[in-house]
């Protein structure tokens, strides 16, 4: 047996294919979690009880971070790492005759998981000892491209750390994914406590020298909760997939309190686990239901042991099912069912809380007393049905949701009293000045009111706008699709153009964006079409934190030129304009005085930038005016009642 400073001479040789490394590795893993959950899941196989992972807390160089795996599993000996550890597509279950390793059921299957790392880094360093026998040694991408046309690689022995005293150490250098940006441990924490079961006393894993706990999975604990206080949570046990199959799941499924997984870090979805490690990202099994929006709220958890078990239904990335299998056909068509059998509950529920809610409501009381006064019951019930017509439609109201539509059905009851107000005012001697001003006010009132109405949505709008700006517009078609919708937050003069898909579709044909260098946040979005008068407006969405420099300010000139001319050319009635102008809608501008200058040349030209951050404000500046009048003319009214 060798010591610590016995250093075996024989390098240590694989046989590799390049493009299997580069899809197993470049081109599968892209983020950090699975890449992280590999090496967990290998020190689980070799019976750790301890994993330690140390993330840099500093900004990521590719020079000189590191990101290290230590466990106190079993180690690799030297025959080990040459007869199992570098053959490449090794089924460990099927070489060793049994799926087990004292007790615990074995994660690894394929023998692919070592170059996940290649995803992030290109050096991998292996450190490893098992009965007092060191193995240590380096893999480099680089070096092994360059020995892609032998597809036979060997890789030096080097001596001992002195560092590693058991178990397996690994080392991930050359870091390419997070340069010049620091690696969210909190992002990691979640994505490798989602992905495993099996954390507890007896595996612990450990990030920074903090411990992954159980409750950090508990993802129940965060589920929304009903009027009565019990949480949205569906759970399932031991469940037959299909009759007579004998294949059963366990689980549940809930719901969140919000579908924003940028709040709250969660992705929305149910995991798939077998053997206590995640098989199947979160998904909804590709249901279709009547209230859609409810599944960007469901979350959950389904072990289904069956699908790593005589038959590998795992695909080569080991986070995703292969759905063409018997056994996985008839676990997606359960799913489907039973996610869109707890929608439907889900929107009932919520219904039955709002109800309940509303009935509990100050606001809604206050509702009920203010219609009585009115001595309209034809109006007090159209009011009170278009509330509850509200809830019955909108699940997801809140409280705050119903309040405008209560405020709003009340100003209904106000529209019935506004034809007795006209036919008092025509009838109404007009010597008497007091009588005919209240008149007048009550008038104006219910004109400010509508004035308000319209404003208020409109700034609800602008402010739905700036929580896309404030998440970058992750969702783009949405982000597109809003604009598209609502052009006058662009502009309040502007509306949509009935051929604005021939414009926009003319103009993304023309300049395909096909510079992947372009750094994702500076990216085009999309064109949008709009029309001021008989002026063909062109707009060119950026990412709402781009810096636009020269280079994007000439795009979108050259842009506005295309169209200029071919609006020029058009013998088309209905595609011709008197003029076209530009703007450039982004985030902010390059701090550079050429950029300053272009700005105000392309200007003179009728093309413009405009910013994100300046739309709420001129909308809101824009109304300010109306909102104030009413409240002023209100108040009177209010101090009457």
């Amino acid at each position: 047996m060798q010591n610590h400073q016995e250093v075996s001479q024989k390098p240590f040789r694989m046989e590799f294919d390049v493009s299997t490394i580069k899809h197993l590795g470049m081109q599968m893993y892209s983020t950090l979690p699975p890449v992280i959950g590999e090496f967990v899941a290998n020190a689980w196989d070799a019976n750790a009880a301890k994993v330690e992972i140390s993330i840099p807390k500093t900004q990521i160089s590719e020079d000189n971070s590191e990101i290290i795996i230590k466990d106190d599993g079993n180690g690799m000996s030297d025959i080990d790492i040459r007869e199992k550890y570098l053959i490449v597509g090794r089924d460990r279950r099927e070489q060793d005759g049994s799926d087990e390793s004292n007790g615990r059921k074995v994660m690894g299957r394929k023998g692919i998981g070592k170059f996940s790392a290649f995803g992030i880094a290109k050096v991998i360093e292996i450190e490893s000892v098992k009965g007092g026998e060191v193995s240590h040694f380096i893999m480099d991408y680089d070096e092994m491209i360059q020995k892609a046309d032998s597809r036979c690689i060997d890789f030096t022995p080097l001596p001992p750390t002195q560092t590693v005293l058991k178990g397996t150490t690994i080392k991930l250098r050359k870091i390419t994914k997070f340069k010049n940006r620091r690696i969210s441990t909190d992002t990691l924490r979640k994505g490798i406590a989602r992905r495993f079961s099996i954390l507890g006393p007896t595996f612990a894993v450990f990030i920074n020298d903090s411990e992954i706990s159980p409750q950090e999975r508990d993802l129940q604990q965060l589920l929304a909760l009903d009027a009565n206080g019990q949480r949205y949570l569906w759970e399932i046990n031991d469940e037959e997939i299909a009759p007579n199959t004998g294949l059963t799941v366990c689980g549940w499924i809930g719901a969140l309190d919000r579908t924003n997984s940028l709040i709250d870090g969660i992705d929305r979805g149910i995991s798939i686990l077998a053997r206590g490690k995640l098989v199947q990202e979160p998904f909804v099994f590709n249901a279709v239901v009547g209230q859609q929006y409810a599944l960007s709220y469901i979350v959950g958890e389904i072990h289904a042991e069956f699908v790593d078990q005589t038959e590998d239904t795992v695909s080569t990335s080991r986070n995703a099912l292969v759905w063409d299998s018997d056994t996985n056909i008839k676990l997606r068509e359960w799913g489907q069912q039973k996610v869109n059998k707890i929608a439907r509950a889900w929107g009932e529920r919520r219904r039955n809380d709002n109800e309940l809610q509303l009935q509990r409501s100050q606001v809604y009381r206050d509702f009920r007393s203010r219609a009585i006064d009115t001595r309209n019951n034809r109006a007090i019930d159209l009011a009170d049905k278009l509330v509850r017509k509200a809830i019955s439609e909108n699940p997801l109201a809140t409280i705050e949701d119903l309040r405008s539509i209560i405020q709003m059905s009340l100003d209904f009851l106000e529209f019935d009293k506004f034809r007795e107000v006209s036919q008092d005012l025509v009838q109404s001697d007009l010597t008497n000045v007091s009588r005919t001003l209240d008149l007048f006010r009550e008038w104006k009132i219910i004109e400010a009111m509508e004035m308000s109405r319209v404003t208020e949505g409109r700034i609800v709008t602008i402010e739905k706008l700036q929580e896309l700006v404030k998440s970058n517009a992750l969702e783009v078609p949405e982000l597109h699709q809003f604009l598209k919708e609502f052009p006058w937050a662009l502009d309040p003069r502007w509306t949509l153009v009935h051929d604005e898909i021939s414009y926009s579709k003319l103009l993304r044909e023309e300049f395909p964006e096909e510079d992947r260098d372009i750094p994702e946040r500076n990216r085009r979005i999309d064109f949008l079409c709009v029309k001021e008068g008989t002026t063909l407006v062109v707009v060119e969405i950026k990412r709402p934190k781009s810096r636009v420099s020269e280079k994007e300010l000439n795009q979108i000139e050259e842009y506005v030129s295309f169209v200029r001319d071919y609006v020029e050319k058009s013998s088309d009635h209905e595609l011709s304009y008197t003029g076209v102008v530009g703007y450039l809608l982004c985030g902010d501008t390059i701090d550079r005085g050429i950029v300053r200058h272009k700005v105000k040349n392309l200007e003179k030209a009728g093309i413009y930038v405009r910013k994100y951050t300046d739309l709420l404000k001129m909308v809101c500046e824009l109304h300010r005016e109306f909102i104030e009048r009413y409240n002023q003319l209100r108040m009177p009214r209010v101090l009457r009642t």
